[in-house]
């Protein structure tokens, strides 16, 4: 079982010029979940969104790392970020974190706003799966989707990196028990929204910035998916991040870092543009 992670994020101050807030969200069982907003100082309703979907292997709650990144997406592309805190393992197996995620989506889709989806790890099958999502239930769709080193596939034995990298940062041993936790009750009719890599038909998404690292075991997938997404006649930006590691980003103000999150922030402009 993968370690359960409690992190206080209660507390966290964001940088000059970001405003935040914490927002208590009914979702679609009529439950409740809290989202952070983070939003530029000066922001109106028309200000473009981003559905931030975190990582952590569907058994974390949110980390101060995805905070800062969100504030600094929301100061320097100009977007109002929703952070959402959707539940998590092992309570909550699929469908909960894919609904919860759909649930704040509909909410910035009724602001009739440009919008972006964004995700790293676990969060990237989550972003993923929205961008399907939109497409095949004819909602508004996003400007873009950015897949963080993405979790895309269940079947791991079809990846080199798998193999080559099975005790890095994010070991296959943990890989395999989040998909057998998160898969416990099946797929609950949503398919490839939950699985993206086996959607039938990739065609017709929003453009995609794809940044696989190289010594992650997620690695080939993220490559995989980015090549599907082009060979369909998507607009697709691959970046394999040489030298980086899964939850490399954690260092958030590592010069290295910043480099490949401005590389990030650009393509976001691009698509908003």
């Amino acid at each position: 079982m993968v370690q359960q992670i409690q992190t206080d994020v209660s507390a966290y101050i964001p940088s000059k010029g970001i405003r935040l807030q914490k927002k208590e969200i009914t979702v679609w069982d009529g439950g409740t979940i809290d989202c952070y907003l983070l939003e530029p100082e000066g922001a109106r309703a028309q200000t473009p969104a981003m559905l931030y979907c975190h990582g952590g292997g569907f058994f974390l709650p949110i980390q101060p790392m995805m905070m800062e990144l969100a504030a600094q997406y929301a100061r320097e592309v100009g977007v109002r970020v929703y952070l959402p805190e959707y539940r998590i393992l092992p309570e909550y197996p699929n469908p909960y974190p894919f609904r919860d995620c759909l649930s704040i989506l509909e909410e910035i889709q009724r602001q009739d706003t440009p919008y972006l989806l964004y995700g790293e790890s676990a969060g990237g099958t989550l972003a993923a799966g929205l961008a399907l999502w939109t497409r095949d239930h004819a909602t508004k769709s996003a400007k873009g989707q950015c897949l963080i080193y993405p979790t895309l596939d269940n079947r791991c034995s079809r990846y080199a990196s798998m193999r080559l990298y099975a005790e890095a940062a994010w070991s296959l041993k943990n890989h395999l028990t989040i998909w057998r936790e998160y898969l416990k009750n099946g797929k609950e009719g949503l398919d490839e929204y939950i699985v993206p890599m086996t959607a039938p038909d990739v065609s017709a998404l929003p453009p995609a910035y794809v940044e696989p690292q190289q010594i992650d075991i997620l690695r080939d997938e993220g490559i995989a998916y980015a090549k599907r997404l082009e060979d369909t006649g998507n607009r697709v930006t691959l970046n394999i991040v040489e030298g980086s590691y899964h939850g490399f980003d954690a260092d958030t103000q590592n010069p290295f870092v910043q480099k490949v999150v401005q590389k990030r922030i650009e393509q976001m402009r691009k698509m908003l543009k």
